[in-house]
């Protein structure tokens, strides 16, 4: 089916850019500023701010749940809020537990309704160098590393671990839970990370990411999910949310941030199909598929 979504008030990144975008077979074929010329359906959305589907992070999918809880977890938590793509957060011991927590966060993902990623959760003392090079195989692209002691920094081959790295370069994404109180008071701990990822040039994001509100374009860059997610343009996937310019309670081209926590879309469209209608959400069973990310970081000139 081709329609056009018409005078449309497009989210990309700090900016309102308006235009008017033809859709083909679930993808977006063309943006212009004007499509009149154009005969075929036409949707005017002036009314709403259109944002791209939000990626969003999950720590739990990994674990044992029951069909039933995982549709609730997804609909309620995610599906409602716009998510159409999951970045999916595996917790694993050491790096022998890498090839099976990744194929089972696989299987149980095969219900999925929308799409997803897979990264790790690890110990910081269980970061190897080859632990590494198995992520870069296996096409990881993120791993969060959980600290509780700042002594535990020093006792990383960060030379090693930088060499391990070649053309994937995985972002390291510090998770503090510091016995040390004292570092957290005085942002000690983030001086100290910040200072060892620059010595040894590991790519990083600061600080962990939350699970209940769409990652940043600067994280998804980072990441390397941006642009195959993330983003309106030409040759991407359909997927898209509409706010109500009423329900944000300013005007779009005065403030471009917006309260994820209370904001919820009136539509969300995940390649083509609707996921949420006003209040209405859809559980497409298995849409989803798996992505992977083929170049952490490419569209970024600093992990700074």
């Amino acid at each position: 089916m081709t329609y056009i979504l018409e005078q449309a008030n497009v989210l990309k990144g700090s900016r309102v850019k308006k235009c008017s975008i033809l859709v083909k077979n679930g993808r977006v074929d063309y943006i212009s500023e004007k499509l009149q010329r154009l005969t075929f359906m036409k949707m005017n959305v002036s009314q709403f701010l259109l944002t791209p589907g939000h990626v969003m992070l999950n720590y739990t999918f990994s674990g044992v749940h029951s069909f039933q809880s995982f549709k609730e977890t997804m609909m309620e938590s995610y599906l409602k809020k716009g998510c159409t793509t999951l970045l999916v957060i595996s917790d694993i011991q050491n790096e022998k537990e890498l090839n099976n927590t990744i194929k089972n966060t696989r299987h149980y993902l095969l219900n999925c309704p929308i799409d997803f990623y897979l990264g790790i959760r690890i110990p910081l003392k269980s970061l190897t160098p080859s632990l590494l090079i198995a992520c870069r195989r296996k096409k990881i692209p993120i791993v969060i590393v959980t600290i509780e002691h700042m002594e535990d920094l020093f006792k990383i081959p960060w030379g090693w671990i930088r060499e391990s790295y070649h053309s994937y370069q995985i972002p390291i994404v510090p998770s503090w839970r510091l016995k040390e109180k004292a570092f957290f008071n005085s942002n000690r701990h983030v001086e100290v990370w910040k200072s060892i990822t620059d010595d040894n040039n590991i790519p990083t994001i600061p600080f962990c990411p939350s699970g209940d509100e769409p990652l940043s374009i600067d994280v998804l860059k980072k990441i390397g999910i941006y642009p195959e997610k993330g983003d309106i343009r030409v040759g991407g996937e359909l997927d898209y949310n509409l706010y109500d310019n009423s329900d944000i309670g300013y005007s779009v081209e005065e403030k471009h941030s917006l309260d994820y926590h209370n904001l919820i879309p009136k539509i969300t469209v995940h390649k083509g199909k609707f996921t949420k209608v006003d209040s209405k959400v859809y559980f497409h069973s298995g849409f989803g598929n798996e992505c992977i990310v083929k170049k952490p970081g490419y569209f970024v000139s600093t992990f700074d």
